[in-house]
């Protein structure tokens, strides 16, 4: 019974819907021993990782997943570098325009800036802004360990030095933050970093708005099938982790923690803890509360990832967000849909 206490208790906390410090769940939990409660944190994160099942790989894509997402290099962009302040270089495709504002794109889950050619060409399109579509670090052609950051919130710091670089360069002109998916996330947490210059706008789309967030879905059925999730998570790590973090402990943070179906040859098939941790707030509340800025987020109504009803409650309750959703449009289709891209010249119009 303790256990199952403990692991409701850590699950909470890693969550973000707990105040309760470490010292109280040493006492509560542990009765004040840290040797306990680093020995159990030990257990759980040795755990076995878990299995996967591989997708067929004989199965031949529908045409309309294809074309969601994006292999078609439709609009012409030339390659840019910013560098971070570690000096690692973050790449980025570069499509020019003579404007003084600004677009910075950041891609999905286990992505690069190589699909999201058409979005950034859409977007400009639409707002006749410049726009990068950056490589996050370890993905793509960015420098950086594949699915790994060298500290939490490494993702947010790489964003306030690109935002910086282009400040400097246009000092009068507008920035915008656009994220899709897993780079969503990443543009939430930069907004709880008031510290950076914020920018002055967010425009997201199908956003993953916090690790607790109630619009997650898990593996889809169907009559005669359940489908292999796309990704699995080793939660018993990261409760193990999450425990040593609360005591300040982050030796173990590189550990991976979530893993992705994908094929051996794929570099990218699994994120770190730090990493993971890095790509979304804590707390959806927290993040969308976080928002200053106009923002409009946009959803495609037959989203695989995330349910949409679910995710405008969240957003309305929680934010002043501008919320779309967009009818037969999958998760990547939004960021291609001609529909999207009406309501994004309107929202970008009306910015000041």
């Amino acid at each position: 019974m303790k256990n199952l206490i403990i692991y409701i208790f850590l699950i909470f906390l890693q969550l973000g819907n707990t105040s309760v410090s470490a010292q109280s769940m040493l006492d509560l939990y542990f009765g004040g021993n840290k040797e306990s409660l680093i020995h159990e944190a030990t257990r759980l994160i040795n755990l076995p990782e878990p299995t996967i099942e591989p997708i067929n790989q004989q199965t031949t894509p529908a045409p309309k997943l294809l074309a969601d997402m994006g292999f078609e290099q439709v609009y012409q962009s030339e390659p840019h570098y910013f560098t971070a302040r570690d000096n690692k270089l973050i790449f980025a495709y570069r499509f020019p325009n003579h404007s003084e504002n600004t677009i910075i794109l950041i891609h999905g889950v286990a992505n690069s800036a190589f699909l999201y050619n058409r979005t950034a060409g859409l977007l400009q399109e639409a707002t006749q802004a410049e726009v990068y579509a950056i490589d996050l670090r370890g993905h793509g052609q960015s420098e950086g360990n594949s699915g790994d950051v060298d500290f939490i919130n490494q993702y947010v710091d790489d964003l306030a030095d690109i935002m910086q670089e282009i400040r400097k360069e246009k000092p009068d002109g507008k920035i915008i933050i656009a994220g899709h998916s897993m780079g969503g996330g990443v543009a939430l947490r930069y907004a709880m970093e008031k510290h950076y210059e914020q920018p002055d706008g967010f425009l997201l789309f199908a956003p993953l708005i916090g690790h607790n967030s109630p619009a997650l879905m898990q593996g889809q059925t169907t009559e005669n099938t359940i489908e292999e999730p796309f990704m699995k998570i080793h939660i018993e790590r990261i409760i193990g982790l999450t425990m040593l973090n609360e005591i300040g402990n982050h030796d173990y943070d590189n550990l991976p923690v979530l893993f992705l179906n994908m094929p051996e040859t794929v570099p990218l098939r699994k994120y770190s803890y730090r990493a993971n941790k890095s790509m979304a707030p804590d707390d959806y509340v927290a993040g969308l509360n976080a928002v200053d800025q106009p923002m409009l987020i946009l959803m495609g109504s037959d989203d695989e990832a995330f349910s949409p009803t679910a995710m405008e409650e969240a957003v309305k309750k929680n934010s002043d967000a501008e919320f779309q959703i967009i009818n037969q449009t999958s998760h990547n289709g939004v960021r291609h849909n001609a529909q999207s891209f009406i309501f994004i010249k309107d929202w970008f119009s009306t910015l000041r």
